[in-house]
């Protein structure tokens, strides 16, 4: 080392002191004197050096070195080679044309605010840069990119140095202010007064019954807010985050990601002061740690989340309230224990108080984890209550923001189960442990977090005041056949759904219904903005398109052109890659137990196992689908009920019969599907999925003389529709009379037909099967019946979707008939019972009234090929 310094020192003077030749005379004596490999190199570019100061060509000195070197080290030629392939290319690349480089793919912009009723919200919060790419970002890898340029340990350990410099938030605890409220006091005098009139003798009452009575309600009253209030700690937090980076990496091998421009929009909302309010869709117990993570990691302080007080298990629930739960009751009302005004007070009050701190709020709108994948209907609690510190002064507005969570396999397992009948297994501590670790070692795919837009609470309330049609409602069931249901539907559906446990004796009907139709909103929104993954996509393809089974080709074709549609449709695909990589990627995370593979090469074949168990997991990742094609599954069976009838026309349909089929089913399917956002009529939405029928040219337009004028009419009146023209309206001639569709008989119009039909069907098997079972008894022997009726037609190959057998279709149904004034339901020594309502306790009244959910489960050829 030495040595090379005084040569370099020779050199440097050399260059100061030396004229031309004399440099020459010393550079080769020294190129002489080094023989050594890594000498020589060094030298090499000191001689290029030096030829440079001379102002000589330094490519001599490079080949008078190289000729030094010995024969069987040729790399000096191909490094020639290279040089000139190189120094071609480049020219070639100045002469020809510019091929600009791939670009990543872009997603469509998803999670944006209603144009309807929050254009100020849309417009809001938007970064651009973020909204045009559409990238998505995996949260695992923040610490990693934060880190990256720091030292050793920080590299190596960059989940805790993550987690240590997250940001500290100071969490107020709102019990003090909870005590002090007003409704809180009142609801403890009010039941100590309740209380002493329960007293055997009523003369004994004194000073001192009083003050022992007092005592004992706000004891009790201390207890339920105890159990009801949260604990977060930034160390909790700290710790269950750094948890929360190994176990992920463990779980999902496809990482968690989340839309950059979600995080973005969020980050700008904080900066309003508002209080966000986080209403996901709920579909697994990670969900309550999930958000609260992906929320932690990006920057934004963590919400205080409602979590089921079936959660409060020793050890889990002590972390869940350190990172921000609060416990809730399953049911608030029902018995007399539910019923509890001490209850019902204290959670109003935390919540109120715990907003007014501008503390984040996180509640999962559908109450419980969705049994069959599909969105459910909301319970509006919490929101109500929201709603009433809004209307009181309480917060001046809040911004709720829907969520979306979706898993290639989810982590809870399955809920066949629950779905054949079996009783809800109770969560204790062993059987927590059991499922942790069984998660653990089960790979998980990938998982997705998504945020829509902020959407102004204020906002909502103005907007929904506007529309007429979700006013007057109908104080009295509509009871079949619905001869008005394109102008009774849309109220009708939310006043049969407002009826939520936590809005008090004040409120009126307007207001519970303004409730529903923003609770409805938001689950609507969140639906249509969740990322849709591989898992999703290849189950329904295979209950549907490929019911009876393809070859591994045909499946990856299928999967394909399905993805396709639904990117043309503006759904977010949470997968990217070749068709036979996402399609294997998502057979491996559905095993072979739900899934046959059968065969090698070329004559590999698919299809989905020939079992009630199989059907049920496969339907609960194919509905995520199911929800979205539901309008136009709608309207292509009441196309098939039409065709069915007999002495019908197969080649045309009336718009008018078609129209009012779809509507009637839209009623029966009520409880299963939200087809639109309330400030969209479902009329308009039903004609958009006609419209789409058309277009793949299911349908056409027969062009019947005035027809097109007719129909351009009638959509004008559809969107422009006023309740207050009924009476001029009533005496007008049909406006859609002249308008009729001819039914194409391609091959691939049917295919289309069927992959449609058979998306609902397994509902539509259900709610009949239950129609048949209904009688004066218990509501689980009712539910039974129904369960055994279905099972044994399964079993006899009299019904080929094994996905119909499910508890929650039964029970929607049963709801159904319940609004329709069909049957009605009482408690009877804690038991749920059911009772036919006159008239219909004659069996020729009951098929009459549920001869219209029997005309759309026809036995249609189109099902049957």
């Amino acid at each position: 080392m030495d040595t090379m310094l005084n040569v370099w020192t020779v050199v440097e003077n050399v260059r100061v002191a030396s004229s031309a030749a004399e440099m020459a005379i010393f550079t080769a004596i020294l190129y002489w004197f080094f023989t050594s490999s890594r000498v020589a190199d060094m030298l090499e570019v000191v001689g290029e050096r030096v030829g440079g100061w001379c102002g000589r060509d330094s490519s001599s000195l490079r080949q008078a070195v190289r000729a030094r070197r010995r024969h069987n080290a040729d790399v000096y030629a191909k490094l020639d080679a290279e040089y000139a392939s190189r120094t071609s290319s480049l020219y070639r690349l100045k002469e020809e044309p510019q091929v600009p480089t791939p670009q990543p793919e872009t997603r469509p912009p998803a999670g944006l605010a209603c144009s309807r009723c929050a254009p100020l919200s849309r417009e809001s919060w938007k970064d651009p840069k973020s909204e045009a790419s559409g990238s998505v970002i995996n949260i695992l890898d923040i610490g990693r990119q934060t880190f990256a340029n720091g030292g050793v340990v920080a590299r190596y350990l960059c989940d805790l140095a993550q987690c240590v410099h997250l940001v500290k938030y100071d969490f107020k605890d709102v019990v003090p202010s909870v005590v002090k409220d007003e409704r809180f006091q009142r609801a403890i005098e009010d039941t100590t007064h309740e209380e002493m009139k329960k007293m055997a003798n009523g003369t004994h009452k004194s000073e001192d019954t009083y003050t022992t009575t007092r005592r004992r309600v706000e004891a009790r009253a201390m207890k339920v807010l105890a159990n009801i209030s949260s604990a977060m700690s930034t160390h909790v937090l700290r710790l269950v985050a750094w948890v929360c980076h190994k176990a992920v990496r463990r779980i999902a091998g496809g990482g968690c990601g989340t839309r950059a421009a979600c995080v973005e929009r969020l980050r700008r909302a904080k900066a309003a002061g508002l209080p966000l309010v986080f209403v996901p869709l709920h579909r697994s117990h990670f969900d309550y740690i999930l958000v609260t993570f992906t929320l932690y990691l990006t920057g934004l302080r963590p919400p205080l989340v409602a979590a089921g007080d079936n959660m409060r298990i020793p050890f889990f629930g002590w972390f869940l309230r350190g990172c921000g739960a609060f416990f809730i009751r399953r049911r608030v009302d029902g018995s007399e224990y539910h019923g509890d005004p001490i209850y019902k007070s204290a959670l109003r009050a935390y919540i109120l108080n715990s907003l007014a701190a501008n503390n984040n709020l996180e509640f999962f709108i559908e109450g419980g984890r969705t049994r069959t994948g599909k969105p459910q209907l909301p319970k509006a609690g919490i929101l109500s209550v929201i709603m009433d510190a809004y209307n009181d002064g309480t917060i001046d507005d809040a911004l709720l923001v829907p969520v979306t969570l979706n898993y290639d396999r989810l982590v809870d397992g399955n809920f066949v189960r629950e779905q054949l009948g079996m009783p809800k297994q109770m969560e204790t501590f062993w059987s927590a442990l059991r499922g942790i670790w069984r998660t653990l070692n089960t790979n998980h795919g990938s998982i997705r977090v998504d945020f829509n837009q902020p959407i102004s609470l204020k906002e909502l309330v103005t907007s929904f005041q506007k529309y007429n049609y979700l006013k007057a409602p109908i104080e009295r069931a509509l009871t079949p056949p619905n001869n008005n249901l394109a102008v009774n539907l849309d109220r009708q559906i939310l006043y049969n759904h407002s009826h939520s446990s936590l809005f008090g004796d004040d409120v009126s009907t307007d207001q519970k219904m303004m409730v529903e139709a923003i609770g409805r909103h938001l689950v609507y929104d969140a639906a249509q903005s969740t990322a849709l993954m591989c898992t999703n996509v290849v189950s329904y393809v295979l209950l549907t398109e490929q019911r009876r089974g393809c070859s591994l080709s045909q499946l990856q074709a299928s999967v394909s052109e399905r993805g396709k549609a639904l990117k043309r449709a503006g759904r977010d695909l949470g997968y990217t890659g070749e068709d036979h990589l996402v399609t294997k990627r998502a057979l491996e995370m559905l095993g072979n137990t739900l899934v046959r593979v059968e065969g090698s090469g070329a004559n590999r074949t698919v299809r989905a196992h020939a079992s009630v168990p199989a059907a049920l997991e496969l339907s609960y990742y194919a509905n995520a689908l199911v929800a979205h094609y539901a309008a136009p599954a709608i309207v292509a069976t009441a196309l098939e009920s039409i065709v069915f009838k007999q002495n019908s026309d197969e080649n045309t349909v009336r718009h008018s019969e078609l129209m009012e089929a779809a509507l009637q089913l839209s009623e029966i399917l009520s409880q299963e599907f939200i087809l639109c956002a309330p400030c969209t009529r479902i009329e308009e939405r039903l004609q958009e999925a006609l419209e789409e029928l058309i277009a793949q040219d299911i349908l056409s337009d027969t062009k019947a003389p005035d027809a097109l004028e007719e129909q351009r009419w009638s959509r004008r009146f559809a969107k422009n529709f006023d309740d207050d023209d009924d009476e001029e309206d009533e005496f007008r001639p049909d406006p859609t009379r002249l308008i009729k569709y001819k039914i194409s008989k391609s091959p691939e119009a049917l295919a289309e037909r069927r992959r449609l039909v058979q998306t609902i069907r397994p509902l539509l098997e259900g709610y009949a099967a239950t129609c048949r079972c209904v009688r004066d008894a218990t509501q689980k022997e009712v539910v039974g019946a129904a369960l055994d009726s279905l099972l044994e037609s399964f079993a006899q190959n009299r019904m080929v979707y094994g996905e119909a057998v499910s508890t929650d279709a039964i029970r929607n149904c049963l709801r159904l008939l319940r609004q329709w004034g069909v049957i009605e339901m009482y408690t009877e020594q804690r038991e749920r019972r059911i009772r036919v309502c006159p008239p219909y306790d004659n069996e020729d009244a009951m098929h009459n009234v549920c001869a219209n959910i029997y005309q759309f489960n026809m036995t249609s050829p189109c099902c049957e090929k």
